[in-house]
């Protein structure tokens, strides 16, 4: 370097990440080989306050290096016990025309990402529980902005407590994540560097062979400093969903749920104001040895300002599991959410996936539900058993020429003019994940935006993005 010139923070940001990437590569090749040789008592889970290590008391042998974390008894007889965790991922995204162009400012970028979390669960037999999870997460290079739950000093990601009901219930207050089993209108966002969580009271409980769940909260609303997260006072969620399987393997769980949502601003091709939006819907899904199914259907009421809301959307994918080496999924995925047939009338009938993932259709994060109607034949197989590689394409239409098309987190991007194309893009991708160990994952993904007639006519163009990241988990 030039003496009297500085180091510009960016690159010193990038360079501290491919150095932490470096050291977390090496740590992941070592418990990628360790698992070779010891089949892991405690995996991780997605969500980390569903794992129970309790198992590990009964395990023979001397404990290894991370189930002594894993499981800690803080009694004699075992019935109090502390489970410690850690997950780190590191990503990296390019895209060359965010927005495919369309918006000021969209321009190509790499940007670089990390985020850390740490845990303590402290359970009882009994019941009785409380969980901490901090966080933390940097990004750098993205354009034109970045999200506000892309960057955060250390703060809490979740803190809550379990109080057991009667022995078939469990009472949860506290900040949490919501696991709503597979529901599309429900995210953690995990594209993002810090997921979805919820201040909010959540009651679970089972009767009679049939699921229940009630909850009453507010979104967190991230910010950059440290330990200043807190709920979001222009938005509350609540709802609820009762489940149960009827019959076999195959046979369906049927999942009927409500939700509301109360928000002092939203955007749409009708304009701005408060949304007091109402869900109700049911969800089928089934498995057996040959096919998987998820279907789901909803109808929205409610208001926007002064004007009504009457929107419909439903989603499905399907898949079938010939008996082929690589053990492959043929499948197809598709969905339909309402658009907004007059932005001038006093019916808004634009539907509201509520809380999507970011990367709702495919990795990149560029188009968001709404006014579309898509679908999606993908091909899933394992080239090796810890190596799984999946193609696609999902073709997209807008539905009503009189409503926009619209972008993360919800905008409009192109707007209805009553006339113009119904095409608006085919998103083809590939993706590769590879399973180095059950506390271990790397993933590289490709999409290639086409620019639609839609899109085209707008100005846009054909966009690439590629994707890479690396997952860790203790």
């Amino acid at each position: 370097m030039v003496a009297g010139m500085q180091d510009p923070p960016g690159m010193r940001r990038r360079e501290q990440a491919r150095g932490a990437f470096l050291a977390a590569t090496t740590l992941v090749i070592l418990l990628g080989a360790g698992h070779a040789v010891a089949e892991d008592q405690c995996p991780p889970k997605m969500f980390r306050w569903e794992e129970d290590c309790s198992r590990l008391r009964e395990a023979t042998g001397a404990p290894g290096a991370i189930d002594r974390l894993r499981y800690i008894p803080l009694s004699d007889s075992g019935s109090v016990w502390l489970t410690l965790g850690a997950e780190y991922r590191f990503r990296t995204d390019y895209i060359d025309k965010l927005d495919w162009g369309l918006k000021r400012g969209d321009v190509e970028y790499t940007a670089y990402g990390q985020r850390a979390f740490a845990h303590a669960d402290l359970r009882t037999a009994e019941g009785f529980r409380v969980f901490l999870q901090l966080s933390a997460a940097t990004e750098d290079g993205r354009e034109p902005f970045y999200y506000p739950f892309d960057r955060s000093r250390p703060d809490i990601a979740q803190a809550f407590i379990d109080v057991p009901v009667f022995g078939t219930s469990v009472l949860r207050i506290g900040r949490q994540e919501l696991d709503s089993g597979g529901n599309r209108l429900i995210s953690v966002r995990e594209a993002g560097n810090l997921r979805l969580a919820f201040d909010m009271a959540h009651f679970e409980s089972q009767i009679a062979g049939f699921d229940a769940v009630a909850f009453y909260g507010r979104p967190v609303l991230n910010e950059s400093g440290a330990f200043d997260d807190d709920s979001n006072h222009a938005e509350r969620f609540w709802g609820g969903w009762i489940q149960r399987r009827w019959g076999g393997e195959l046979a369906p769980l049927v999942n009927v749920f409500y939700f509301g949502r109360d928000r002092d601003r939203a955007v749409y091709q009708q304009g701005v104001a408060s949304d007091e939006r109402r869900t109700i819907g049911m969800r089928l899904s089934g498995s057996d040895s040959s096919w998987d199914y998820a279907l789901q259907g909803a109808y929205q009421y409610g208001s926007f300002g002064t004007a009504d809301i009457s929107a419909e959307g439903f989603a499905g994918d399907v898949g079938w599991h010939p008996a082929l080496p690589g053990q492959p999924r043929i499948g197809a995925s598709f969905g339909y959410a309402s658009g907004d047939a007059n932005p001038k009338d006093r019916t808004l009938g634009t539907f509201d996936v509520l809380y999507p993932n970011l990367g709702y259709f495919t990795d990149a994060p560029v188009y968001y539900p709404g006014n579309t109607v898509d679908l999606q034949p993908n091909v899933t197989v394992h080239l090796l058993p810890a190596l799984q590689l999946r193609g696609g394409a999902d073709v997209i239409y807008r539905l009503s020429k009189h409503d926009a098309i619209y972008t993360p987190p919800g905008v409009p991007l192109v707007p209805g003019t009553g006339a113009g194309p119904h095409y608006a893009t085919t998103l083809s991708y590939l993706r590769t994940d590879w399973f180095i160990s059950p506390r271990a994952s790397a993933t590289l993904s490709y999409v290639y935006g086409d620019a639609g007639s839609l899109i085209r006519s707008s100005g846009g163009r054909p966009f690439n993005y590629l994707g890479f990241w690396l997952d860790l988990r203790l």
